[in-house]
Formats: C-alpha cells, sequence, structure tokens
C-alpha cells in the first residue's frame, strides 16, 4: 500500500512538472535571428576586469578599403561598443560608443566634427565627435591609387538615444562633412548589438 501511494506520488509530482515545463515553453518567446552581414564579438579585459561587446566595422560610404574596387577618395565604415564590469551583464549599459572609421585622400575631420541623426523624420542633435588617436597615412594594395589617410571617430551615445536609432525605421546620420543611411542591414546589426545590452 505505502509502495502505491508512493508511486502515485511521484506520478502526480512527474506530470505535474512536465505540465509546468510544457506551459513555460509555450510562453516563451522564440529567439529572434538577425540577418545581418556584422559581427557582434565580445572580449574580456582580465586586467580591467571589464568585457567588451563590440559591433565589428560595418561599410557605410563608398567602396570597402579591402575590395579591388577600391579607387581612391572616400570610404568609410562604422561601429558601435559598450562595456561593462567584469564577466555577467547585471544593467544595461548607460552609454554606447558610435565609432567612424574614414579613408580618404585627405583630412575629412579637422574642424567640423558635430553629429546628428535623423530618425524616422525627427532630428537629433547628438554633439562633437572626438578624435581617437589612430591617425594613418598608408600606400594601398592597388598601385594605381594615391595614398589614403585613415581617422577615427566616436562619440558616446546614452542608452535610451542609441535604442532610438536602432529601433528606427528611416536613419540618416550626419558626421562632421558626411552623410550616409543606415540601411535595414546596418539597423538589424544594431539591434542585435542591443540584444546584448539586456541583463
Amino acid at each position: 500500500m505505502k509502495n502505491r501511494i508512493h508511486l502515485s506520488v511521484l506520478l502526480a509530482l512527474a506530470t505535474t512538472s512536465a505540465t509546468l515545463g510544457i506551459a513555460r515553453y509555450a510562453n516563451a518567446t522564440p529567439q529572434r535571428i538577425f540577418a545581418h552581414n556584422g559581427k557582434v564579438e565580445t572580449s574580456y579585459d582580465s586586467v580591467k576586469d571589464i568585457t567588451i561587446v563590440q559591433l565589428n566595422p560595418m561599410q557605410v560610404y563608398g567602396e570597402s578599403l579591402g575590395s579591388s574596387d577600391y579607387v581612391g577618395g572616400d570610404e568609410a565604415r562604422f561601429s558601435a561598443s559598450f562595456t561593462y564590469p567584469g564577466r555577467i551583464l547585471r544593467a544595461h549599459p548607460e552609454r554606447i560608443l558610435l565609432s567612424l572609421i574614414s579613408t580618404s585622400e585627405d583630412w575629412k575631420y579637422t574642424d567640423f566634427r558635430k553629429l546628428t541623426a535623423s530618425v524616422d523624420g525627427k532630428l537629433l542633435r547628438l554633439g562633437a565627435l572626438e578624435h581617437v588617436p589612430s591617425f594613418t597615412v598608408n600606400a594601398p594594395a592597388n598601385v594605381n591609387t594615391d595614398d589614403y589617410i585613415s581617422q577615427r571617430l566616436a562619440i558616446s551615445l546614452p542608452y535610451k538615444t542609441f535604442q532610438w536609432i536602432a529601433n528606427g525605421k528611416k536613419v540618416r546620420i550626419r558626421m562632421g562633412p558626411r552623410a550616409f543611411e543606415l540601411d535595414e542591414n546596418h539597423l538589424e546589426a544594431l539591434r542585435d548589438l542591443a540584444t546584448w545590452m539586456v541583463p
């Protein structure tokens, strides 16, 4: 008799657990798969005890420097990144770093470095871009083109501003003298990065 009661209790517990598990699974939001050609990478700096999450640079203007079609002129790539202490994200980041890597035949960003964004028709004045100390002058692989200058600029955006841009349907960015639209591929990459900001 005791064995039958014990078996009945075990069966009831197993059935309840399975039912709860199925209910939990049924109510779970499916993981969104992002379709873009960017790449989000993480790295941990053990000296500073911080984790860095970065969207690798994506082409937004001109022909890629690494392309056989590059014949000089201008090209630009943008990226975004954020950090958090330790190895486990416990709160969304307060600020996100938006960067532009510019390659051109002359200095594009010497004086005017304001960043503005038009998100679904609303203009955002985001502030001044800062030079990241990485100026380089390089000879291109294509011997028919002139030497080029590479500049990197960055601005730190509040979390909510970044989310607003990432979730926009039509986004146009002006960084100093250069303006470009973020297409669906770029916006999908930013939305993907945004999912890494949720604890």
